[in-house]
């Protein structure tokens, strides 16, 4: 039987601007075009476990101005009872998308960094002992978080993204699962190699998995003891930003069903391919149906 995707996770409004090339450092150039998407990896990834099939709850703090991507959280099916949108500020990304379909963002978190304490422990006080949590690093209370989901018997899964000074501290024996993507890997063990990171990561959970994805490369995971590798898919890649939203959303919703680990990474492998075909992030995100469609054919 399937159990709850409960997530704690950021809301963010989108700013996307297309540029031929990202700027280097003291450079100025023009944008083709902006637009407003909605965003932020708590709600990409709750909306694309949603998208997979999940039975999704999201827990998060936006402002007035950010209550358009409640909305389409809500459209998506995820259960937004628990999301504030009272904060004075909501949070925000600059996104700069280049032709190649490659990224760089800068995020101001303002509305995410002021989620309390009792609005995490009101949302997960409903969540069922073996229950899914998923948590990212764009919001408050990540540390408390953690250690409320041990004490509840929740299964977690962290997506230690962005990766900062903080975070390579961060207690990780808790985890059921720990997902990043080759600079995070780096950031976190030191690293540069990702297989030789991806051991060292897997050293400091005592009972999780570790996955490590890699872009159109695939992904590998650490499971009982042993290094998997899958490969990834080749796309006409339009824009990168939400990719990996895509992949751990989609992962996750897949081990909210009880399917093995790796098949929930094959599952993520397509849905990050498909996701880097579209623009935007939260817009982005592919259906189940089309996850199977796309592994339907490779099987073919």
């Amino acid at each position: 039987m399937a159990v709850t995707v409960h997530v704690v996770g950021s809301l963010m409004i989108d700013r996307v601007l297309r540029v031929r090339e990202l700027p280097r450092a003291g450079q100025t150039v023009a944008a083709r075009g902006i637009r407003t998407l909605p965003g932020g990896k708590g709600a990409n990834q709750a909306a694309a476990a949603a998208l997979a099939g999940a039975r999704v709850r999201f827990c998060g703090r936006t402002g007035a101005e950010g209550r358009f991507i409640v909305d389409e959280l809500a459209a998506r099916g995820v259960d937004v009872a628990c999301v504030r949108s009272d904060d004075p500020v909501a949070g925000s990304a600059a996104v700069m998308v280049e032709d190649s379909g490659q990224n760089a963002i800068v995020i101001a978190p303002e509305s995410n960094a002021r989620l309390e304490r009792a609005d995490v422990e009101a949302f997960l006080a409903s969540a069922a002992p073996g229950d899914l949590l998923l948590v990212q690093n764009e919001c408050a209370q990540l540390e408390w978080t953690l250690e409320f989901a041990a004490r509840a018997g929740l299964r977690t899964w962290l997506n230690a993204a962005p990766a900062d000074a903080a975070l390579a501290k961060l207690g990780l024996e808790t985890l059921a699962g720990l997902v990043v993507n080759e600079n995070e890997a780096h950031a976190l063990s030191g690293h540069e190699d990702p297989r030789t990171a991806l051991g060292a990561l897997a050293g400091r959970l005592t009972r999780g998995s570790v996955v490590v994805t890699l872009g159109p490369g695939g992904a590998i995971a650490w499971v009982g003891g042993h290094m998997l590798e899958f490969r990834g898919h080749r796309v006409n890649a339009l824009d990168t930003v939400g990719c990996g939203d895509a992949f751990v959303g989609t992962m996750v919703a897949a081990l909210a069903e009880g399917a093995p680990l790796d098949l929930a990474i094959r599952r993520g492998n397509a849905a990050g391919a498909l996701a880097a075909m579209r623009e935007g992030a939260l817009p982005s995100l592919p259906t189940r149906s089309a996850v199977d469609s796309l592994l339907g054919s490779l099987e073919r």
